[in-house]
């Protein structure tokens, strides 16, 4: 073998090396995001493979606003603070989605559209809005709000259904 072969097959080793790395990170595509403050704009959108998303902000006017298209999927966004807003979307496959929000004026809104489905929305403080649609497959869904001026609309279609809306207050003295 001469010199230059060996450079060569070394070379393409290496690439394909580097490529096989960039391909598994592709098909983990773990995202984890923590901000703090305030007004803090956040968009994601993760196509295909294991997906995975977790977001965790605090303070004021913070948004979430994020998409999954295609496998294993996994959103949870965690919220504290006020006037603060989650928006998750789903296209389809294994779904599953958690948004938790504590403060006051907090808004939520998760779609989505197929396969295993689940959401669980939880709202602690005053004034917050839930908005949740599900369209197909295995669904499941929960909402739990604690505090006083929550709404919440709840919208399913297909197979396997389950919804569960809990809210109440409470009364310092």
């Amino acid at each position: 073998m001469t010199l230059r072969s060996t450079l060569a097959l070394g070379l393409g080793a290496l690439v394909l090396a580097g490529t096989a790395g960039a391909a598994e990170a592709q098909q983990r595509n773990r995202v984890d995001i923590r901000q703090a403050g305030q007004s803090h704009e956040l968009s994601a959108l993760q196509q295909g493979y294991q997906n995975r998303l977790s977001i965790n902000q605090q303070g004021r006017h913070q948004f979430v606003q994020t998409i999954q298209d295609g496998l294993r999927n996994g959103v949870e966004v965690r919220q504290t603070g006020s006037a603060n807003g989650a928006f998750v979307d789903q296209l389809g496959r294994l779904g599953e989605v958690v948004i938790r929000q504590q403060g006051y004026n907090n808004a939520a809104s998760a779609v989505q559209t197929g396969t295993g489905n689940t959401v669980g929305v939880y709202q602690f403080g005053n004034n917050h809005s839930a908005v949740t649609t599900q369209t197909g497959n295995h669904n499941t869904l929960g909402v739990i709000q604690f505090g006083n001026g929550a709404h919440t609309a709840v919208h399913q279609t297909g197979d396997n259904r389950n919804a569960l809306v809990i809210q109440g207050s409470w009364v310092i003295k």
